[in-house]
């Protein structure tokens, strides 16, 4: 069922959440958002409160032709601080970039909170083999998936407005699985994302 709500006086039927979706830009694969609130007038929105990116809890998951593997894999702590600073960078950059919109660490009646999860990471390589396996050079489609929970708030009451929570391929060309390739991945997911709200919010606005 599609939300409805009021917009500076006019009905948009649930424009926020579709321009959220899929469709909204083209060859974006994320997944379109399980959950929106109705009657949300997002418009009144106009500042970012981006939380930082949550890694409390990321579970590695072996792929299935490693499932019987023994050995520990894990990523280290390197790594999720290295992507926490890339989000943040990359939210800053699309969001505010070319008259955008201001990122606050403060609450406000136009400030809209945003929240991205890590749930679960599948690498397709063990973390730390690099390219080269018992000689082979080895080249993957991406990186391998991820798993991720976003939540949209408004930052005084902290009402959940948008849920989405779904699979991503972390790159989707196939290429050597080196450290430089898989952080370049890293980076065009998160640049999706942020472009992605960043257009969503353009549109309610008119711009």
């Amino acid at each position: 069922m599609k939300s409805v709500f009021l917009n500076r006086g006019k009905l948009l039927v649930g424009l926020f959440a579709i321009l959220f979706s899929t469709a909204s830009i083209a060859q974006d694969t994320l997944p379109e958002p399980t959950w929106v609130k109705d009657g949300v007038d997002w418009a009144q929105y106009l500042k970012f409160k981006v939380k930082p990116l949550n890694i409390d809890d990321v579970k590695v998951i072996k792929p299935p032709y490693a499932e019987d593997d023994p050995s520990d894999w894990s990523l280290e702590i390197e790594d999720l601080e290295t992507m926490q600073a890339m989000f943040r960078d990359i939210m800053s950059d699309v969001l505010e970039g070319n008259n955008g919109y201001p990122l606050v660490y403060t609450d406000g009646r136009d400030v809209l909170e945003v929240e991205v999860e890590i749930l679960s990471i599948m690498p397709w390589l063990k973390p730390g083999a690099g390219s080269e396996m018992e000689g082979h050079q080895v080249k993957t489609l991406g990186s391998g998936e991820i798993t991720a929970r976003v939540e949209l708030r408004d930052s005084r009451s902290r009402e959940l407005l948008l849920l989405l929570e779904g699979e991503k391929a972390i790159g989707e060309k196939y290429k050597e699985f080196t450290e430089e390739n898989n952080i370049n991945n890293v980076k065009s997911m998160f640049t999706r994302f942020a472009t992605r709200l960043r257009n969503s919010m353009d549109k309610v606005h008119g711009k």
